[in-house]
């Protein structure tokens, strides 16, 4: 059972609603047809990765895929988010405010243990990212130019960079991530 129940019937819906095949899916989004058709039936949890490939590929907001909670007024409380892990399990995601086709917006909080390293892919629908550190020193490698950012520190860059985040500390980074979709 996967972990983001959601996740499967908002990929089927979206796939189904761009009129593409699991095989059509899987070529625009480099995801095995296989894989994709397990997520789709709840009997695999994707990586951060992995969505990221699914949402830069079908041209569709990463939230669209694990949430469609599109209320006016949502609060928020972090015990209650759907956490997603990346594959080695030293990333967390939690999807704090799902995309909004008004503002164009997801906004996530993100828990990086110490030594942890993620290599994003590139987000080809994603127009501006803002990453703002809250806790610890999150190091980013955005396109081979590297910024040490504090608590408190911020940055803002082209979504479409290669960019990878890492914590070269001993305790956990925490940061929020804004992307801001085209």
């Amino acid at each position: 059972m996967s972990q983001l129940p959601k996740v499967g019937q908002n990929l089927r819906r979206l796939r189904n609603g761009l009129g593409l095949s699991l095989d059509e899916a899987s070529k625009l989004t480099s995801v095995s047809k296989a894989m994709l058709g397990q997520i789709e039936r709840g009997e695999s949890s994707p990586t951060i990765s992995t969505l990221w490939k699914i949402s830069s590929g079908l041209k569709v907001n990463f939230t669209s895929l694990i949430d469609d909670n599109q209320n006016e007024l949502v609060l928020v409380k972090k015990e209650n988010i759907k956490v997603v892990h990346e594959e080695k399990g030293q990333m967390r995601l939690y999807p704090i405010f799902p995309f909004d086709s008004k503002n164009g917006v997801d906004v996530f909080l993100v828990e990086l243990d110490a030594g942890g390293k993620h290599i994003s892919t590139t987000h080809k629908n994603v127009l501006e990212e803002m990453v703002l550190v809250v806790e610890g020193t999150l190091t980013i490698d955005v396109e081979q130019e590297v910024y040490e950012l504090k608590a408190g520190d911020s940055l803002k860059f082209d979504g479409e960079s290669n960019h990878t985040y890492m914590n070269k500390g001993n305790k956990k980074v925490v940061f929020h991530n804004i992307e801001i979709y085209k």
